[in-house]
């Protein structure tokens, strides 16, 4: 066995190790995710559940699932690098970031989990452009590899619509509004779910 640094990692054993410390990832999302739907059978009467609130940690649920499923469903065909690695990583802590951000630990100086989400959503919208710009950088680097420019172009339109509209989503403090983007967004995954 060599022990150059610039040895080759046979496909099977990148995809592994990248598999396992991705799946710890996720699983501490979905760890944080029931344990703060599971608070709210522990204690009834702690705290009021938020529709809209509820709506969005249920959201996150089902892009976590979706990343996941997209990720085992994927990676088998995707070459490995380090900027590849970091990449993954770096999506996969966003989306725990995301998790914590959605689920505190204590909303008394907020009153509700309503008033606590309105009061974090630039946060969280931040935290989804960013997410945004690192899947644009990973679906980019995996279109050049495997030469398919048609991707490119797709994934640069998308993304140069997403960002902005997400900036001024993050904006808005209409509860109807967000009401109504929750609901629309919940739709899509379900039907993403549906097509996948």
């Amino acid at each position: 066995m060599s022990t150059d640094i610039n040895s080759v990692i046979s496909i099977a054993d990148a995809f592994t190790h990248v598999r396992i410390i991705n799946s710890m990832g996720i699983s501490l999302c979905l760890s944080r995710l029931l344990v703060f739907a599971s608070k709210f059978i522990q204690n009834p009467n702690k705290n009021k559940i938020s529709l809209l609130h509820i709506a969005w940690v249920l959201q996150i649920f089902l892009w976590i699932i979706l990343f996941w499923w997209e990720y085992l469903i994927d990676n088998h065909e995707k070459s490995y690098d380090t900027v590849s690695y970091a990449l993954d990583l770096i999506y996969v802590f966003c989306l725990f970031f995301i998790c914590v951000l959605m689920t505190p630990d204590d909303i008394k100086e907020y009153g509700s989990y309503e008033a606590y989400f309105f009061s974090r959503k630039r946060w969280l919208f931040a935290l989804f452009i960013f997410l945004i710009c690192i899947h644009y950088f990973s679906d980019i680097k995996s279109s050049l590899y495997i030469n398919e420019p048609d991707d490119f172009r797709l994934e640069t339109i998308l993304t140069a619509i997403a960002v902005p509209a997400l900036y001024f989503v993050g904006k808005i403090n209409n509860k109807k509004f967000h009401y109504g983007l929750i609901i629309f967004l919940l739709l899509l995954s379900l039907l993403d779910f549906v097509i996948t």
